[in-house]
């Protein structure tokens, strides 16, 4: 049974806040309470909550860094926690590499995938379905997506 702690690639946009466009985001920073105008997806927002303090946080988004403050305040005022947070992302595909565990490099007996995908319908957030998919491709395994 693997016992590593993990780090968790996820998006902003589109996957616990509804999807802005920079242009749109534009003017909610310059808003003086625009960071409240941000709209959450409660089913991924409690996903997220749930996630092992142990574990790391890595925000991806094509959000523009001229947008940082704008949404640190947003994430701050949700009580979202996050480790890093990496700007400037293109909006393309993102591909994950990395290398599968061995046998006995980390007292495990079987080798251990280390690289998973989890793709989400643009704002309906972290879902039952998801899950679904998650057990049934074996994308990601279920245990990450709620036992988090």
């Amino acid at each position: 049974m693997e016992t590593l702690n993990k780090t968790w690639f996820i998006d902003i946009d589109g996957t616990f806040l509804k999807h802005h466009s920079n242009i749109t985001l534009d003017d909610l920073a310059q808003e003086k309470d625009g960071h409240l105008k941000e709209i959450p997806i409660p089913n991924s927002i409690e996903f997220l909550k749930k996630i092992p303090e142990e574990d790391v946080i890595v925000i991806t988004t094509a959000r523009l860094s001229c947008h940082k403050k704008h949404t640190v305040k947003a994430l701050e005022h949700l009580g979202i926690r996050y480790d890093q947070i990496l700007f400037d992302v293109t909006s393309g595909p993102r591909i994950l590499v990395n290398d599968i565990k061995p046998p006995g490099v980390v007292g495990n007996k079987e080798s251990i995938t280390t690289a998973y995908a989890v793709n989400l319908i643009r704002d309906e957030g972290i879902t039952p379905y998801t899950q679904l998919i998650g057990s049934e491709h074996k994308k990601i395994p279920t245990k990450y997506l709620y036992e988090a």
